[in-house]
């Protein structure tokens, strides 16, 4: 095949897989014709009134066949290709008439379109960048009078524009400077005007700008794509991403072309792939996923009439629907066509992260006396400089490597990778993915291949890369297709940021984490890690926790009978296996009851302990679910839930080893006597004593040091007051703290709730306490309407009068209430977090507690929320003798031990009749 025959293949390859979504095809040159009929038409209308009215309507008209195409199916690449090409024949109109005004008639000037306008990607509502670019100082001022009228043109017209009047030095002296000036040139396009001076631009922009410096340049590329995902999310795999901006967006590719103009001195996809830069299976995979994401960004801008590249949760179920997605017995819509976004994204991120590490590879320089260092490998592998390849054929061409590799060397490759920290190359990684038909049932039953795999798993530290590895690759999915299914699998549950096999990985990348610190505030947790005898089991027990989601309900009975089925052909013995199943039967559990129980009562711990066995069990838990919540989503896991957990596991340690509770007590005594000596000049020693002897035991260890030197000082300077508060700022949690003493009462909660909801302020969470001998000492987290927290003293004092009003019976609680949430629910930001998420779930637990009937109430966060269900349940006489309230991503699990006045637990048949007024209250709130 000639050169020419090739460029031309080349050309149909990327025609075919950047513009096609469907059969159906936009022909552009119908579009050209009908579009200069109707611009001629508007160009012959009376007044510049008409002729503008006429141009709106023009515009919203082809706007409209152009939504209608992409309901048809049209492909993306074409939609922004056709919106592209209007507005070029908007702005040639533009420049004309324009440029009649001027006495050269602009024959100097060049209108030039940058950025994704230059790409001729123009997304249906999407900015349109322009420069006006003239010789020099004589020609400025006549490019400042065209700009100006073309400009009002296309402003009155409905367009955003980006714009730039510059000369050519000015141009080469920006693009030597600023990054995303020089990017924008890339993707410049001549839209009318002087030729010879845009291609003199383009000359000197190759002379002084693109082959200078090219190693520079290149740096400051990555170092805006590692800001960018720092900013929008450096995962694919992100619950709501930015389609543009993500890793894994329209934005990587992009990259890669400026990258590839940087280091090969070319962006055209076309000499890439007839240079060798670029493979043609790569350049399918990427245009495909690429186009992809294109069809949804448009979209997103014809659902919302704006730019708009959040795909938000709530605009995922309208893309669904609008792209033909459909519900199925086990999977919505949304989470079918979200997978499919994660595929595509997760494609195109890989591949080109993987030809930005082939061009900063190819701008190495070598002096003259260094060496490749090579050393082999057992199975036909060598490592080259830190990375490890397949090795060269003897007498093969060019020393090229053998290309062929089968299952049990793939393993081999990533064992290797795993254990030395080293990369695979290009070439072998490319092996890997063309050979993975070889990974058989055969193989995934042998006990090598299982060996092999476990002995990955017991790689303490080390696990989390190499199966991340595996899975970038595919090998994962092959070797365990149980994986392969929550591969990119959503979880719509407002929780998890994640999708379920990044946030499994991303579970393992925490115990990794864990277990490589140093510092002294995961120690405890690192010494449990100590004590496990088998650390593949935990780590297992990670891979496989979540393996029966997206089977419909109940994943976790799901899971485990998956499970079992894995760790047969993984040929673990049956006690390994009959840990790992039990860490995915109980993987919630530690979590639920640390977070939904009073720990102080004797019956929780004592049946938690039942479930655990043994203490070896209970250790392997308690790392997986440190794990588990950490890798949910940034700040997730945070002080609050690591009291709780820890104590829940110090309880249940010292009933699974007795000896253990004896260095719990001596650790509890030694906090008793240092806070005493900490108060020594205000309080008594017999006071501070008396404060712990009047709690249960579990106060010591579930209250952080400095939240009970506060309770003591507010018990001891309450006297006859109403009540003492105590604010402090938690820069940690980014909230605010506000500890109270006051003498308990029925609805004592439900009235400090009511007035702190009365002045705007969000209750985060809450831990009730209640001394033998009356006193309440309560611990809030809180923040304000806008998130943010309280800091202004003067605003504490405005609570804290509110609050002693409402308790001194001055203020009608609930009318200020309603007052504010009146005000509060028309306001944008609080509509914005009421958007799909309250439904609410109310459930009854009758037996778990002997103190208490345990409601849990689960619904979309919002203001005056904890106050409208204590309030419900003080109106039906009933008392709250426990809360716990939390707030994750605008969810709320609420969670009361409930009591009648004569303080019994509540009768099964008065349940309803209380959950209906629960609903009634909050039916109410969203009303209003």
């Amino acid at each position: 095949m000639s050169g020419t025959d090739v460029a031309m293949s080349v050309r149909d390859t990327i025609g075919k897989f950047s513009v096609r979504a469907s059969h159906m095809q936009i022909d552009l040159g119908t579009i050209r014709h009908h579009a200069d009929e109707k611009l001629r038409r508007i160009e012959s209308q009376g007044g510049p009134a008409e002729r503008l009215a006429a141009l709106k309507k023009f515009l919203k008209i082809e706007a409209q066949r152009l939504h209608l195409r992409h309901r048809f199916g049209i492909g993306g690449g074409q939609i922004v290709k056709a919106r592209s090409l209007i507005v070029d024949m908007v702005i040639e109109r533009a420049a004309e008439a324009a440029a009649k005004g001027l006495s050269d008639g602009g024959g100097n000037l060049a209108v030039i379109a940058l950025g994704g306008y230059g790409r001729e990607e123009l997304a249906p509502h999407s900015d349109i960048d322009i420069l006006f670019l003239h010789q020099g100082r004589k020609d400025a001022a006549t490019a400042a009078r065209l700009s100006e009228s073309m400009l009002y043109l296309l402003w009155d017209a409905g367009f955003t524009v980006g714009h730039s009047v510059r000369s050519l030095g000015e141009c080469i002296d920006i693009a030597k400077e600023d990054l995303v000036s020089r990017n924008s040139l890339i993707d410049a396009r001549l839209i009318r005007g002087d030729e010879g001076l845009f291609e003199t631009l383009r000359r000197k922009l190759d002379e002084e700008v693109f082959e200078k410096k090219k190693k520079d340049l290149l740096d400051q590329l990555m170092v805006e794509r590692e800001e960018r995902y720092a900013k929008f999310g450096g995962v694919v795999c992100l619950q709501e991403p930015n389609i543009k901006e993500t890793a894994g967006g329209l934005r990587d590719l992009h990259v890669l072309l400026w990258v590839s103009r940087v280091v090969y001195g070319s962006s055209d996809l076309s000499r890439l792939l007839t240079d060798g830069i670029l493979a043609e299976r790569d350049l399918k995979v990427m245009l495909a996923s690429y186009e992809f994401l294109l069809r949804v960004r448009n979209d997103l801008h014809f659902q919302t009439g704006r730019r708009t590249d959040l795909l938000s949760l709530d605009l995922q179920q309208q893309s669904a629907r609008s792209l033909g997605y459909e519900d199925t017995s086990q999977q919505q819509a949304s989470e079918i066509f979200m997978r499919d976004y994660y595929l595509h994204a997760r494609r195109l991120h890989r591949l080109s992260e993987a030809h930005l590490k082939k061009a900063q590879k190819a701008l190495e320089t070598r002096s003259w006396f260094s060496r490749t260092r090579l050393a082999p490998a057992i199975g036909g592998f060598v490592m080259r400089d830190g990375v490890i390849d397949l090795e060269p054929v003897e007498g093969g061409a060019s020393g090229k490597a053998d290309s062929r590799i089968d299952a049990r060397r793939m393993m081999l490759a990533f064992g290797y990778a795993q254990a030395t920290g080293a990369e695979l190359s290009l070439d072998l990684q490319e092996s890997i993915q063309q050979s993975l038909p070889g990974v058989t049932r055969e193989f995934r039953s042998s006990k090598d291949a299982g060996e092999g795999f476990i002995k990955m798993m017991r790689s303490k530290g080390k696990v989390s890369g190499g199966l991340r590895l595996m899975h970038d690759l595919g090998f994962l999915g092959k070797f365990m297709p149980e994986f392969e299914r929550i591969t990119c699998l959503v979880q719509h549950d407002l929780y998890h940021r994640y999708t379920v096999d990044e946030h499994t990985l991303r579970a393992i990348e925490v115990l990794d984490d864990l277990a490589n610190s140093r510092g002294k505030q995961l120690e405890r947790y690192r010494n449990i890690f100590k004590e496990i005898s088998d650390p593949g089991v935990v780590y297992l027990g990670l891979l496989f926790h979540d393996i029966g989601k997206g089977l419909g309900g109940g994943h976790t009975e799901k899971g485990i009978k998956i499970a079992e089925k894995v760790c047969a052909r993984l040929h673990l013995d049956q006690a390994q296996s009959e840990q790992v199943i039990f860490l995915i039967r109980r993987h919630l559990a530690m979590s639920h009851i640390s977070q939904r129980r009073d720990l102080a009562d004797e019956k929780v711990i004592l049946d938690f302990a039942v479930q655990m066995g043994s203490l070896e069990n209970l250790n392997l838990l308690t790392l997986l679910t440190y794990s588990d919540i950490s890798a949910v989503g940034p700040g997730v896991w945070n002080e609050w839930k690591d009291v709780l957990l820890w104590e829940l596991y110090n309880k249940a340690r010292s009933i699974l080893n007795p000896g253990a509770s004896n260095a719990a007590d001596r650790e509890a005594e030694n906090l008793r006597s240092r806070i005493a000596h900490m108060l020594a000049s205000e309080v008594e020693e017999s006071e501070v004593r008396n404060h712990f002897d009047q709690l249960p035991e579990d106060y010591v260890r579930s209250t952080p040091e400095p939240t009970i030197v506060e309770h003591i000082r507010l018990a001891h300077t309450l006297n006859a007051r109403l009540i003492r508060t105590s604010w402090k700022i938690n820069a940690q949690s980014r909230c605010t703290d506000l500890h109270l003493c006051a003498r308990n009462r029925t609805g004592l909660f439900a009235a400090i709730a009511g007035s702190l909801t009365a002045q705007g302020v969000n209750i985060l969470s809450v831990h009730l306490n209640t001394r033998a001998d009356g006193l309440a000492i309560d611990s809030f987290k809180v923040r304000d309407s806008a998130g943010e927290p309280i800091t202004d003293p003067a605003r504490w004092e405005m609570i804290d009068t509110v609050i002693k009003r409402a308790l001194g019976g001055e203020l009608d609680v609930a009318a200020a209430v309603d007052k504010r949430l009146r005000s509060q629910n028309s306001a944008r930001i609080q509509r914005r977090k009421q958007n799909g998420s309250n439904q609410t779930v109310i459930g009854w637990d009758n037996g778990s507690s002997d103190r208490g009937t345990i409601l849990e109430v689960r619904t979309g966060d919002r203001l005056g929320l904890a106050y409208k269900i204590s309030s419900s349940l003080t109106a039906l006489d009933l008392d709250i003798v426990f809360a716990k309230v939390a707030t994750e991503k605008h969810l709320a699990l609420d969670i009361f031990y409930v009591t009648t006045a004569l303080g019994e637990k509540l009768r099964d048949s008065d349940l309803p009749l209380i959950e209906q007024s629960i609903r009634n209250a909050l039916s109410r709130e969203a009303e209003k």
